[in-house]
């Protein structure tokens, strides 16, 4: 863990690991000793700034020391490559905890694959294919982003997106992906967001190299928190967490991405003919 202080008042904080395991775990473990308590519209809790967790190996992405954690992720990774922001289609399938957070229409903005793999830009049809256009064109661009919070949600909607985007870069023929949140749940969401958000960095790193890029190097996959906290309602989960780690973790993984364009059929065709999808489907029934 490296501290950067800036002035007296506030320091940013990088937490590196080489799972997500470790990352939830260390997590915790500095929100407890240095976090502040705070009430906020989601409930009372414990409160970190400007906390990056950094995943040294973004195929550690499975979140094991809770119970359902990986079958969870794999419902979530379902909704995701569907892509309907409607709840019931979608995210309700991984938790009926998203019907609570619905609009007038019955739908929720957190649905990270609606904006990765279907929000239409034209000329290039959906904003993961532009950021694998502008890296093709230049590996010294910065224009590589997914935008997932937008001008749209400004609005007293239940749902405002926590993640506002997703960067990725390339220096010294490593591929890096950095993402920016506005607030991450040590519990509830930095092992699931990590979780996708490490899936679209081997993704994009994979076809980037099948595409000619055949140099490239995988790097660390980061996200970037100014709020990370937790809630006075999972604290006990927190606790678990770090008690958890008297018996081990488990070394489970998904199954590498074999062919990124194969993969990529099988998100948006629905199907199920290579591993890495028909591990999430089996998985997350």
């Amino acid at each position: 863990m490296e501290a950067n202080e800036t002035n007296a008042n506030h320091k940013f904080y990088t937490i590196t690991a080489n799972s997500v395991d470790e990352l939830v775990r260390s997590g915790i473990y500095y929100i407890l000793s240095e976090g502040e308590l705070i009430s906020s519209r989601a409930g009372d809790a414990q409160q970190a700034y400007g906390v990056n967790y950094l995943l040294k190996q973004p195929m550690n992405r499975l979140h094991t020391t809770r119970p359902g954690a990986v079958s969870y992720l794999a419902r979530e990774f379902v909704a995701y490559f569907k892509g309907s922001l409607k709840a019931e289609d979608g995210l309700a399938k991984a938790s009926k905890f998203w019907m609570s957070l619905t609009d007038e229409n019955g739908n929720v903005n957190s649905n990270y694959g609606y904006y990765v793999f279907y929000e239409f830009v034209e000329g290039h049809g959906n904003q993961y294919n532009w950021v694998k256009h502008v890296l093709m064109a230049n590996r010294d661009t910065r224009r590589a982003i997914i935008n997932i919070n937008q001008s749209y949600h400004k609005s007293d909607t239940k749902n405002f997106p926590c993640t506002i985007g997703i960067q990725f870069y390339i220096k010294n023929n490593v591929l890096y992906c950095e993402t920016t949140s506005r607030s991450t749940d040590i519990i509830t969401g930095l092992p699931y967001d990590m979780g996708f958000f490490s899936f679209i960095h081997e993704l994009m790193w994979k076809d980037l190299c099948q595409s000619g890029m055949t140099d490239l190097e995988l790097g660390t996959t980061v996200m970037k928190t100014t709020f990370t906290q937790i809630y006075n309602k999972t604290r006990q989960k927190a606790h678990e967490v770090i008690e958890s780690h008297l018996i081990g973790e488990s070394q489970e993984r998904m199954p590498l991405i074999e062919s990124a364009k194969d993969t990529i059929s099988d998100i948006l065709n629905g199907e199920q003919n290579t591993s890495i999808i028909k591990w999430v489907h089996s998985h997350a029934e």
